[in-house]
């Protein structure tokens, strides 16, 4: 029996000891039931504002980059996540992007389903034709896949074998390429590393093939996704370890994501996080590897990253990078963008570039194999780069078309792009003794291009007159009551052959649409004919060609459910200029137009 004056004693004693163990909840000994459970971290990223990659044109002999949305096929009417590349075993490499178009028509509108596409890499801005992935039973894919050189498997990741509708696992198989076909066979889940009930996905790995990172939501990260790691001892081996997420400053409360390191620089890990400091949603990030330890995340910068979403980050090699975006200038929600390097070389007193390698100089440097030429007594004089400068309107008023994209092109590779100024005018300079074109293009209108020619050239200026326009007219030349079989060049505006071929045009006139396609309600397009014949056999012609034109812009990528056609016939002639004669009256009546519906 305790005394009452010890019972009160003991009372306090155990009241104080409560009260200190509530107060001591981070000590490591001490789990009283009575602790609170820690809160939740809060995703509440910083914001980025820096534009760290210089892609404006600053003339001859600089390195110019240049981000460019890709082209179709990779590029379609669909969401285009991720693309990677495998090699070729006759030389080369195989694309394989992830997408959820259509499986059997390219380009068409996008189904619940992502899947796997494949085709011939030819350059950054150039592919073969898209193919589907042969899969036969491999599970529905999810982000991006990576193929591993060290042990030539593809990873990547798929719905988990069960009911559970988020859980996806990370599976490996073999993949062989036979001319344009690419299958998958031999799938098997990475059981030591997949998290039952749990996001697996994303997984690249290392040029040694021994150390993957993929994205998980399992617990133990530090909130949203994480980007988890693992290790084994060599190439051919299963036996990978417990995965780890990796350690700070890495992750963040709010989502990190698709992974990627480059063969050729295998201490730089890139990623996309709505977290650290963000220009806005998803921005890309590189984190460098010393000794297992990572640095501060740094923000790859506008205008890579946008106030829109930047993820999957890949790369060929070490002068060609992609990643998806759908900043509002992709034809869909995601689409695919690269960001190259183009070397615009200087040029000598005499006009003449500089062979690969050598510096340019005030001089050509002597030749002891051949006599040197006696001197001219008196020479040429240097004649500098040429600036273009380009005026750029649009609509029936002719307004400046504030805000549209400008571009500078020259052999296929785009050298320049930017945006107009309010005032509708730019200018930039160019290497002379060349050819280029000049476009500009709006998703809200349609695009104009003129192809200038420098060679020769003798000015320090050129102006450009560009013309974006409502109703697009491209005057497809066919034989005598043909509608399959055009003439190979456009006919311009004043009757005479254009040097446009006709699948350059609808190449052109894909890509607007497909710009324009989060807005758009239908392309419309109207055939139109001459005079001669009778109203219903010009009606039939019209609608014909028309028709065949649908077809042509179907195959590049234009869905055929946004495509409706029509047919003028004889009946809206252009306007007769004074003394034009009955023949190119005629051809410049011959026409399609195009007019973009929105909604």
């Amino acid at each position: 029996m305790i005394p009452t004056s010890q019972r009160s004693w003991a009372l306090v004693v155990l009241l104080l000891s409560l009260v200190m163990s509530a107060m001591s909840c981070t000590v490591p000994e001490m789990k009283p039931l009575i602790c609170p459970p820690p809160p939740q971290p809060v995703c509440s990223p910083g914001t980025f504002d820096k534009t760290l990659l210089d892609t404006v044109y600053h003339g001859a002999g600089h390195v110019q980059p240049h981000i460019t949305m890709l082209p179709v096929p990779p590029n379609s009417a669909a969401e285009d996540y991720a693309i990677t590349f495998i090699p070729d075993p006759s030389g080369g490499s195989i694309a394989l992007l992830t997408s959820n178009r259509a499986s059997a028509e390219q380009g068409n509108a996008g189904t619940s389903e992502q899947r796997m596409f494949s085709a011939r890499f030819i350059s950054t801005t150039k592919f073969g034709p898209m193919r589907d992935v042969q899969a036969g039973t491999v599970p529905l894919p999810i982000g991006t896949a990576f193929y591993s050189k060290a042990d030539r498997l593809l990873y990547f990741s798929g719905k988990a074998n069960n009911d559970d509708p988020d859980d996806f696992d990370l599976f490996t198989a073999h993949i062989e390429v036979s001319g344009d076909q690419v299958t998958i066979s031999d799938v098997r889940a990475l059981t030591a590393l997949n998290a039952a009930g749990h996001f697996d996905s994303q997984p690249t790995l290392d040029a040694t093939g021994t150390h993957i990172y993929f994205v998980s939501d399992r617990p133990g990260g530090d909130g949203g996704t994480d980007i988890w790691y693992s290790e084994r001892t060599s190439p051919t081996s299963n036996d990978w370890i417990a995965p780890q997420p990796l350690p700070e400053p890495v992750n963040s409360p709010c989502d990190e994501l698709s992974p990627f390191i480059l063969a050729s620089d295998p201490n730089t890990l890139y990623f996309s996080s709505n977290g650290h400091e963000t220009v806005g949603g998803y921005d890309l990030f590189k984190t460098h590897i010393t000794n297992g330890r990572y640095s501060v995340p740094e923000n790859l910068g506008k205008p890579i990253n946008t106030a829109s979403d930047e993820v999957f980050p890949s790369a060929l090699n070490d002068t060609a990078f992609f990643w998806s975006s759908n900043v509002p200038a992709s034809v869909a929600g995601m689409n695919l963008y690269t960001i190259t390097r183009t070397l615009i070389p200087e040029l000598t007193p005499h006009g003449e570039v500089p062979p690969p390698g050598r510096i340019a100089a005030n001089h050509l440097q002597e030749d002891t194999t051949h006599p040197a030429p006696p001197p001219p007594s008196q020479p040429p004089p240097v004649l500098g780069p040429v600036e273009i400068i380009a005026q750029v309107s649009r609509g029936t008023d002719n307004h400046p078309a504030t805000g549209a994209d400008i571009y500078v092109r020259k052999d296929s590779v785009e050298l320049y792009r930017g945006m107009i100024p309010e005032s509708g005018k730019i200018g930039f300079k160019v290497n002379r003794d060349a050819e280029y074109d000049v476009g500009a293009e709006t998703p809200d209108a349609f695009f104009d291009v003129h192809h200038i020619d420098l060679r020769g050239y003798k000015d320090s200026t050129i102006q450009v007159d560009l013309h974006l326009p409502d109703t697009l007219v491209i005057r497809i030349n066919f034989p005598f009551d043909d509608y399959k079989h055009p003439y190979d060049y456009t006919i311009d505006d004043n009757g005479q052959a254009s040097s446009t071929t006709w699948q350059q045009a609808l190449d052109l006139t894909a890509h607007s649409a497909m710009r324009s396609m989060a807005k758009l309600k239908e392309l419309l397009l109207i055939g139109h004919t001459d005079s001669l014949g009778t109203d219903a056999y010009n009606n039939r012609l019209g609608l014909e060609r028309a028709t065949f034109v649908a077809t042509e812009l179907e195959k590049r990528g234009v869905p055929k459910s946004m495509i409706r056609v029509a047919s003028g016939g004889r009946t809206e002639p252009v306007l007769r200029r004074p003394d034009e004669s009955d023949e190119i009256f005629r051809l410049r009546s011959r026409r399609v137009e195009f007019i973009k519906v929105f909604k």
